[in-house]
Formats: structure tokens, C-alpha cells, sequence
């Protein structure tokens, strides 16, 4: 049965919502526009983003995304141009500084209570140049688990990004989209629930030049450039919580381990 995992996470309609959501592309295949889409979502929903862009401008970025129609509120950090303050004492952003102290710095608390608001990290890899690995997954850690942030929605590269830092994010994210240089276009997914069920699909997507997605399950004939992505099949590997499988090397180890209750015969 097809669960339409992927339209659900895109479409701002899984219930209860990923509070921390990781979109990953490679040098390959671009993942913005998935982005952009659920950033559209978004706004048509009314809601208020605080978008950090570290590669497009703000105007850039207004212009792809049909937001005439809503009322949701758009706030931009732009780590463009300058982004550590090299060329101004005074810059719009600092990325050396925490993460979450950047994102925060715009958040005004309503009147009526918490407001929640969306935040968007547009290109992690980008931030990772000028932070301690440790900072940046703290800092993301708080981000999700604030109680006025709605959705924290993260895009990398995983074939740029640390290995270690791609790891950590991928263990911390509530949902990670894979998003797969294959024809159809198509993502891998894993959603982790609340009760700790562990979700996982493969996807085929349109994206519409109004950003609409729409997704269907992904059919045998799905092509990728190369026979398999083992980088993505070890990543989604390592997200499982137990393994069965082992290989040889590891059935040899095993087989050669001397445990404490082990005995030593000597034959004289």
C-alpha cells in the first residue's frame, strides 16, 4: 500500500509535523526546489519563516517563490555577501557566530504568547566552513527543540558536507529526504515518529514551475546515472537500529572471539 510518505513531509501535512527536517542533494542533483515548495507551503499557510540564505539573495529567492497570495511572513538573513563581517564591523550576519543565536536574533516573542515561526538553513555546508562540528549540532539541536520553533528545515550537500557532521545531523533530523539524481526524479525517505517507528519509502516526484509537488511510489524502471548510490544505502543503513546481516570479514571476527566463558582444551 503506498503511504505517500514524501507528499505528506513536502506538503506540511504529516501529523504531528517533523520538527526537524533534513533535505540532503548532491553536486548531481539539486534539492532547493523541494525546498522552495515546502517553504511555499509554508506561507500559504499562513505561517512566519525566518529564512538563512548563504548563497542566493532574499530578492532572488522572493522572485521563485509565489507568495502573492499569502499571509505567511518571510524574514531573511542573508550570509551572501560577506558572511563573517571580514569587509564591515557591523555585518547583517555573522555565520562564525551559534546558529541558533543567528536564527533567534530575529525572533520577536507575540504579545499573546509564543509565536511559532519556521527557520530555514539554505545550504549547511556553507555555515559548517566557519564552525566547530560540535557547535553546529548543538546548536541545531536547540533550534529543534525550542518550543516557538514550528519546523527547523536544514538543506546540504551529503557528498560535501563532513562525514561526521552529515552523521550527527542524520541521527538528530526527525525526517531526512534524500533527494536521488535518478530519472524520474525521486527521493528516499525516513521519517522517524514519536513512538520511535522508523518509516522508510522510495518516492518518484514532479516538481511544477509553481513548485507543486506531486509524488507518486517509485516504479522498478526508476535509472540512476551509476548502478547503485552506496553512499545513500550506507547512510540509510545507518539509521536502522540493529543489523542481521554480516559480512565476511565480521562472521570471520566473530568466529575467532575469545570470550570470558570460552574454554582452553590442551590435547597432550
Amino acid at each position: 500500500m503506498f503511504k505517500n510518505i514524501l507528499g505528506k513531509v513536502l506538503k506540511c501535512s504529516e501529523t504531528p509535523i517533523p520538527r526537524f527536517l533534513f533535505l540532503t542533494d548532491t553536486s548531481e542533483v539539486c534539492g532547493r526546489g523541494v525546498l522552495w515548495s515546502i517553504v511555499q507551503s509554508h506561507l500559504h499557510n499562513n505561517a512566519s519563516i525566518i529564512y538563512l540564505s548563504t548563497e542566493l539573495s532574499p530578492e532572488h529567492i522572493k522572485s521563485s517563490l509565489n507568495i502573492e497570495e499569502s499571509n505567511g511572513k518571510l524574514h531573511f538573513h542573508d550570509a551572501t555577501v560577506d558572511p563573517c563581517g571580514w569587509d564591515n564591523d557591523q555585518p547583517n550576519v555573522n555565520v562564525a557566530q551559534p546558529l541558533h543565536n543567528i536564527m533567534n536574533s530575529s525572533y520577536v516573542k507575540g504579545s499573546g504568547g509564543t509565536q511559532k515561526v519556521v527557520m530555514v538553513i539554505d545550504r549547511l555546508e556553507k555555515i559548517a566552513l566557519y564552525q566547530d562540528p560540535l557547535q553546529l549540532i548543538r546548536s541545531l539541536h536547540i533550534l529543534a527543540s525550542e518550543e516557538h520553533v514550528q519546523q527547523l528545515i536544514v538543506l546540504s550537500g551529503r557528498d560535501v558536507l563532513p562525514e561526521n557532521i552529515l552523521s550527527a545531523v542524520c541521527h538528530i533530523a526527525s525526517a531526512v529526504v534524500y533527494v536521488l539524481p535518478t530519472t524520474p526524479s525521486s527521493c528516499k525517505v525516513v521519517l522517524k515518529k514519536p513512538s520511535g517507528k522508523v518509516l522508510k519509502s522510495h518516492e518518484e516526484f514532479t516538481l511544477t514551475p509553481d513548485l507543486q509537488v506531486q509524488v507518486r511510489k517509485a516504479q522498478s524502471q526508476t535509472t540512476l546515472p551509476s548502478a547503485s548510490d552506496p553512499e545513500t544505502d550506507a547512510i540509510l543503513a545507518a539509521q536502522t537500529t540493529f543489523n542481521l546481516a554480516l559480512t565476511d570479514d565480521q562472521r570471520r571476527a566473530k568466529n575467532n572471539l575469545l570470550l570470558p566463558h570460552t574454554r582452553s582444551v590442551s590435547v597432550h
